[in-house]
């Protein structure tokens, strides 16, 4: 059985589609068009008037418009001009992510920006959603859903994250694997992504701060090809198809490495790579010259049941923990600290940590209103972790970052999943990373992130 080959234990993570937070929720219906954008007052603060009638002399002199750059004209469509262009800021950023495409796009923005007080987020952008049957045929209403919300979080100040992965179908005839399509992974001719990324950030340009290039390629769910290998020579050569064209496009975006599972673990099956362990993914990335071609090392601090500021191999121990893995096993892929830190000791580079969290079983009811059943499969460190817990550990991540130095900005994983992907907590595995309940109020995270000095 693949499972008994996991170094650590880990390995029940990963092949089950656990321990990375939450890349792969249950599909969600997408909002109904037209796109919900409710525009929300900070709160304490009356509603904007409305404009004044055209050719009215109190009519302020409006900047003149930013037309789009020609090569993000998706026909069908109006163009998309951003609103308030701008680079990423210098500063340490506190951002947080939400489930974008599903429910009222403005009042989930309006939370994060005004109630939260954050000043980034993160949208997916699954290439396989917005041109699933060929290239130039583009779903447009997944277009005008992020038109929506990129014009609506970029008016309330949020910057914004924008991750880039799985290639559709018709790009990968040679690289996936037939009847397996939870195998995704790159197009065959890199090409096919330059051009969509060029697509995608000319329509966008001066609205998004930053681009992440791909995710978890050290998992063969999402870096699959022909070869059937994991390599992080393969993933620099597609940085350097596409990463002068992003360039190109927008001299100010920051450019992520995609963030690396942090699996601790190597599995090979039949002269097949499925895992590769994320230390020794990021030591093939640097002998490739890997740092070079980014700004930012992406990365994913799953926090399991470990708080933030313990070591791998300081001796921590929790006597109460259900999940020994990090106290019987010790590695350090289990420790939040420990990963920032040996992450930026290979790469020497700014870290851009795009997903953070610890999960927590507690209180989390199923739709039916009765107690959940465990936890998801491959997450029962999330019954070790408190409500309390998750709340104190991630603003003690935020400042343990923000000192670091080194950490550009982070985002915790996640606002709403709960709300929003269906299913039941105890089987799907994104619900207990959430810091609002099923019904939107909020957990004790939300409360302490909204009270957190910045």
């Amino acid at each position: 059985m693949l499972i008994a080959l996991a170094l650590l234990g880990f390995g029940i993570c990963v092949l089950l589609g656990g321990c990375a937070i939450g890349e792969r929720a249950p599909a969600a219906e997408p909002t109904p068009f037209v796109p919900e954008v409710t525009i929300f007052a900070p709160q304490g603060q009356p509603a904007a008037a409305p404009p004044p009638a055209s050719g009215s002399s109190d009519a302020p002199a409006a900047p003149p418009p930013v037309a789009m750059d020609p090569r993000g004209k998706i026909e069908g469509i109006e163009d998309f001009v951003c609103p308030n262009p701008r680079p990423a800021p210098s500063a340490f950023g506190y951002g947080i992510q939400s489930n974008w495409p599903v429910g009222d796009i403005g009042l989930f923005n309006s939370i994060m920006a005004e109630q939260l007080k954050m000043d980034w987020t993160k949208a997916q952008v699954r290439w396989v959603d917005f041109e699933p049957n060929a290239r130039g045929q583009y779903e447009l209403y997944k277009w005008q859903l992020l038109d929506a919300f990129t014009a609506d979080a970029n008016k309330k100040g949020l910057n914004i994250l924008f991750g880039v992965l799985d290639a559709p179908a018709w790009a990968r005839p040679q690289n996936a694997v037939p009847g397996r399509p939870d195998l995704l992974g790159p197009p065959d001719n890199y090409e096919d992504a330059r051009i969509f990324i060029e697509k995608l950030l000319a329509r966008y340009k001066g609205c998004v701060q930053a681009i992440e290039v791909w995710n978890e390629m050290n998992l063969d769910r999402e870096w699959t090809i022909a070869s059937r290998q994991i390599k992080a020579s393969d993933y620099v050569a597609f940085l350097d198809a596409v990463v002068p064209t992003i360039r190109q496009i927008d001299p100010n975006i920051l450019v992520l490495m995609g963030a690396l599972s942090p699996t601790g673990a190597n599995i090979t099956q039949d002269g097949v790579t499925q895992v590769i362990d994320d230390l020794a993914y990021m030591d093939q990335f640097v002998a490739a010259g890997g740092p070079s071609r980014v700004d930012c090392i992406g990365v994913h601090l799953n926090g399991y049941n470990m708080p933030p500021d313990k070591e791998w191999n300081e001796g921590y121990n929790d006597p109460t923990a259900r999940f020994r893995g990090p106290f019987d096993s010790p590695h350090p892929s289990w420790s939040f600290k420990s990963t920032m830190r040996l992450y930026y000791e290979k790469t020497r580079k700014p870290l851009c940590v795009t997903e953070f969290g610890w999960a927590s079983m507690e209180n989390l009811k199923r739709s039916d209103g009765s107690p959940t059943q465990g936890a998801p499969p491959g997450f029962d460190f999330a019954l070790d972790n408190s409500e309390q817990e998750q709340a104190d550990w991630i603003v003690q991540g935020f400042q343990i970052m923000r000192n670091s130095g080194y950490v550009k900005f982070a985002i915790v994983f996640n606002l709403d999943y709960i709300q929003k992907v269906g299913g039941e907590p105890d089987q799907e595995n994104v619900s207990p990373y959430s810091i609002t309940r099923r019904d939107g109020s909020p957990r004790p995270a939300f409360e302490a992130l909204k009270a957190m000095p910045r």
